[in-house]
């Protein structure tokens, strides 16, 4: 009977400790990073959408809601960061509230830039932020297309993640977004 009770333990902090890791390491859930959920948008010309993506905030200058927002280039979806952020007259990012940190560990943010439809030359704004207090854990210009990633290390347990894209200059063009976060050892 006590070998019973001794495996059925074991096999119980087993379970416990892979949730507990399972849970550690899905900490974090971008929604709609690949901006395929067109729900609520206003299809447009020319393969755009109007509107904000499902799951992202942005602003909504002078309560224009026919920006071209979305655009679809042969069935893939990208975000237009100069439409759904600004920085003047106030600063107001495309953000996402993306989770609670279970421990201290590292924030990692991909995403993928693709080419620009108007002027070449761009800068996109990136930020990994505390959401409480809004205080920026990591931050970055970025102005070339490709993958790109952006790491806030040590983390404090309990901290509100949320992920921001601004236009600083240029038509940056956003796609795949992820934020992953790895417990500290």
């Amino acid at each position: 009977m006590m070998i019973k009770n001794t495996a059925c333990c074991i096999g119980l902090s087993v379970a416990l400790i892979s949730v507990a890791m399972s849970e550690e390491k899905n900490a974090l859930n971008v929604t709609n990073g690949d901006f395929s959920d067109l729900t609520e948008l206003e299809r447009r010309a020319d393969g755009w959408y109007a509107g904000v993506p499902t799951g992202w905030t942005a602003p909504d200058p002078n309560g224009d809601t026919n920006r071209y927002a979305i655009l679809n280039q042969s069935g893939n979806f990208v975000a237009n960061v100069s439409t759904l952020s600004q920085i003047q007259p106030s600063f107001a990012a495309l953000e996402q509230k993306v989770g609670e940190l279970p421990a201290t560990g590292e924030v990692t943010l991909t995403f993928l830039l693709e080419e620009p439809w108007h002027e070449p030359e761009f800068v996109m704004g990136v930020a990994i932020y505390d959401c409480l207090s809004s205080v920026p854990l990591a931050v970055g210009d970025f102005n070339s297309s490709g993958n790109h990633t952006l790491v806030a290390n040590n983390v404090s347990a309990g901290t509100q993640i949320k992920i921001g894209f601004w236009r600083v200059s240029g038509f940056p063009a956003l796609d795949d977004v992820v934020a992953t976060f790895k417990p500290d050892k």
